[in-house]
């Protein structure tokens, strides 16, 4: 009996030390790239082969774009909480919720606008061909590509669920 158990301790030891070295080894590409200097961005130097000085130039506009992003961010928060705090009070549409409304479509479009300049700007710092490649990809990956309601009215076209926003 004692044998059996010492055959079966050391099967679970075996299996846990597999599994640890599959699991370092599957993700040591990964672990690399978050010990770079900026490890959010590790992974656009390796995709579009930046040469060291263009992720340079990319971290820092990629710095300096930061604060106004969360400066914008901050703001669109700021009004949908007054949407959802007049929408608590209301039982019909309002002009000081049309008001509101308004105010952050308008900060959305600035934000959206702001953004793009960057992605160009960001673009222009890479090789021509990259950039161009890295533009398709943030136009996909981004609210770039135009989805909003519109996106949801196509869906529901080619199915017959209920019509819902």
């Amino acid at each position: 009996m004692r044998k059996a158990g010492l055959v079966l301790l050391l099967g679970v030891v075996a299996c846990i030390a597999a599994f640890a070295c599959f699991y370092f080894m599957g993700t040591a590409a990964s672990r690399e790239l978050m010990r770079q200097p900026q490890p959010e961005l590790a992974w656009l130097k390796k995709e579009f082969n930046l040469a060291d000085a263009e992720f340079a130039r990319i971290s820092a506009l990629h710095e300096a774009y930061l604060p106004r992003c969360a400066e914008r961010c901050r703001l669109i928060e700021e009004q949908n909480a007054k949407v959802r705090s007049l929408l608590d009070q209301a039982t019909v549409m309002t002009p000081e919720i049309r008001a509101v409304i308004a105010e952050r479509a308008r900060i959305r479009a600035q934000c959206e606008a702001e953004m793009l300049e960057h992605f160009l700007e960001v673009s222009r710092t890479m090789p021509s061909a990259q950039g161009r490649r890295y533009l398709a990809w943030v136009e996909q990956q981004s609210s770039l590509r135009g989805e909003g309601m519109e996106a949801r009215h196509r869906n529901q076209e080619s199915s017959p669920q209920p019509h819902q926003h």
